[in-house]
């Protein structure tokens, strides 16, 4: 990827001018093929972001994200994909936190402590 001063500039550069999402967001979208979102703002005036081609579970993953993995977003695919992402995150560390707490209830079991 071409080296920029502006990040966004860079990743349209490379990836065209249109949002990527491809139904991370849960949306089926209307252009094209109905699986790309392809739109070349988030609306009102606002340009496309710059963020993880898949969204992480935190700010700090997000941000974190070199630029090779950076991809068009328009706002609504973004903010939808990435409510997904920590609410995937949160079940799993619910599930994570169910599975480690069991043990604890082994009553009568040899590997109880």
């Amino acid at each position: 990827m071409k080296r920029s001063d502006n990040v966004l500039v860079a990743v349209l550069d490379a990836h065209g001018g249109h949002c990527a999402c491809c139904g991370a967001c849960g949306k089926t979208h209307t252009g094209g093929d109905g699986k790309q979102c392809h739109a070349a703002s988030s609306g009102k005036n606002k340009p496309l972001l710059a963020a993880p081609r898949a969204p992480h579970a935190t700010d700090v993953q997000n941000a974190a994200a070199p630029l090779e993995e950076l991809r068009p977003w328009c706002w609504p695919c973004w903010r939808d994909a990435l409510a997904a992402e920590r609410a995937r995150a949160d079940d799993r560390r619910d599930q994570e936190l169910m599975d480690a707490q069991m043990g604890l209830f082994d009553i009568g079991t040899d590997t109880a402590a």
